[in-house]
C-alpha cells in the first residue's frame, strides 16, 4: 500500500544531444539578418486612429462653444433653468453634428493620405513635379471632399473637394512662409 503523501518518481525527459539547432530552425544563418526598418513616424492605422478621435473630440468643443453663443442669443425667458436648458440643448445639438462632421471627414482624410502612400504616389509623379511633400496631403484633401460630399450631387463634391485640397495648399503655404515642418504633427495634414 502506498501512502497518499508521497511523491511519484520524476518523469525523464528525452535526450536532446542528437538534434542540431539547424535541423529545428532550419532559417537560422551564419550571419544575422537585420530587419528593414523604414517606417517615417506613425504607422496608417496608427494615424488614422489619431486623426479620427482628435478630430471628433475638436468638432465637439468648436461645436459646443458655437451651441453655448447661439443658446446665449435665443433665450426666450429670463429664468435661471431655461437659460441652463437652451444651453444644454443647443450645445449638444452643434456639438455632436461638428463632431461627427469633422471625426468624418478626418476619417476620410486619413484613409485617402494612405493610400496615395501606399500606392507610392510620389515615386510616380517624381518625374513631372519633383520630390513635394504635399501631394500625397493634397490627394487626401480632395479625395476626402469629394467623399464626403458626394451623395449632394457633382457640383457640391468639387466644391468640397477643392476646399479640402486648398485647406491643404493654404496650409503648405503657411509653413513655408513661417519655416515651419510641413506635417509634422501627424494630425491629418498639421
Amino acid at each position: 500500500m502506498t501512502d497518499s503523501n508521497s511523491n511519484p518518481p520524476p518523469l525523464s525527459l528525452p535526450s536532446l544531444d542528437g538534434i542540431e539547432l539547424r535541423r529545428v530552425a532550419g532559417g537560422l544563418a551564419a550571419e544575422p539578418e537585420y530587419l528593414d526598418y523604414d517606417i517615417k513616424g506613425r504607422g496608417w492605422m496608427e494615424r488614422t486612429v489619431s486623426s479620427t478621435g482628435w478630430g471628433y473630440g475638436l468638432g465637439t468643443i468648436a461645436g459646443g462653444l458655437y451651441g453655448i453663443k447661439t443658446g446665449m442669443s435665443s433665450v426666450p425667458n429670463s429664468r435661471f433653468k431655461v437659460k441652463v436648458n437652451a444651453l444644454l440643448n443647443h450645445s449638444g445639438r452643434y456639438g455632436s453634428r461638428v463632431g461627427n462632421a469633422v471625426g468624418c471627414v478626418a476619417l476620410l482624410y486619413s484613409f485617402f493620405e494612405g493610400a496615395a502612400e501606399k500606392l507610392d504616389v510620389e515615386q510616380v509623379t517624381y518625374p513631372l513635379i519633383g520630390n513635394s511633400p504635399v501631394l500625397t496631403p493634397a490627394i487626401g484633401g480632395l479625395l476626402s471632399g469629394l467623399a464626403y460630399k458626394s451623395t449632394a450631387g457633382p457640383r457640391v463634391a468639387a466644391l468640397s473637394g477643392t476646399i479640402g485640397i486648398g485647406a491643404v495648399g493654404g496650409y503648405y503655404a503657411l509653413t513655408t512662409v513661417l519655416g515651419w515642418k510641413f506635417a509634422s504633427t501627424n494630425f491629418m495634414f498639421f
